[in-house]
């Protein structure tokens, strides 16, 4: 009895100390004081969401973080049924692929503006979503690999009986089967390059500037709007909110088919 009221209560505490900054973050947002008289109010989202700039950074954002999605999906899956259906052993290089996806972005910013800025490419929603590739495609075929391993081979035998070859089992076969886990790993990876700041900050400016960079506006010499700053945050964040509240069935499953083997 002791240890489960000591269970509820390190939830307990867990849950508040994990609720209470977006919490105040949207209690700030909504604080307005005019002429020394506090109240509660609209008037930061109305400021923000005025802001013709601040749509136009929200669709960089969803424009970078959906091609990126895209074309990581797309070749780690590919990427995937190789290193799982090919009788070769794919080891080393699957755990190659997980290093490249704990190299810090830190690392990789600085040849990334050199490059960009001598071809061109700065600013560029485009060369972006090229960037975020550095760590959505590695977490693509890492977890893709999973679910495609834990698909029995019989699938593809039936299907090579009936005349199938490679690329129409992956396609046919094998990606309607792990559609479910795989849609779980594209909304993960959006969330990730969504909620990306260093490469934005770094290598836009105006032509293609992100949320996060954006948001920098806000912080004056005078000192930071912090009610303009929440308010332009919680409108933007709602986005993965939403789209992790709807694949909320599926994650767990999801990793756990991912685990098997």
């Amino acid at each position: 009895m002791r240890n489960q009221i000591l269970l509820y209560m390190v939830a307990l505490v867990s849950c508040s100390l994990t609720l209470f900054p977006p919490v105040w973050a949207l209690y700030v947002s909504l604080s307005i004081t005019v002429d020394g008289v506090w109240r509660l109010g609209l008037d930061h989202f109305v400021e923000v969401a005025t802001d013709a700039q601040f749509w136009l950074s929200i669709w960089h954002s969803f424009a970078a973080a959906g091609l990126a999605t895209v074309i990581s999906i797309t070749l780690g899956s590919m990427a995937a049924y190789g290193m799982t259906r090919f009788k070769v052993n794919y080891e080393r290089l699957a755990l190659f692929v997980l290093a490249m996806r704990m190299v810090p972005g830190i690392v990789l910013i600085i040849p990334f503006y050199i490059l960009y800025r001598k071809t061109g490419l700065l600013d560029n929603v485009i060369s972006l979503s090229v960037t975020y590739l550095t760590f959505s495609l590695p977490f693509a075929i890492w977890m893709i690999r999973g679910f495609f391993a834990a698909i029995p081979f019989e699938l593809d035998e039936a299907a090579k009986l009936d005349g199938a070859d490679a690329w129409t089992i992956l396609w046919k076969v094998i990606l309607p089967v792990a559609f479910a886990p795989i849609v779980t790993t594209a909304v993960l990876i959006f969330c990730f390059c969504w909620n990306e700041f260093l490469f934005a900050l770094v290598l836009t400016d105006s032509k293609a500037i992100t949320f996060l960079p954006f948001l920098t506006r806000f912080v004056p010499p005078q000192g930071p709007l912090y009610g303009q700053i929440f308010a332009g945050s919680a409108i933007y964040f709602t986005v993965p909110i939403v789209a992790l509240a709807l694949i909320r069935r599926h994650l767990e499953g999801s990793f756990t088919a991912g685990g098997i083997k």
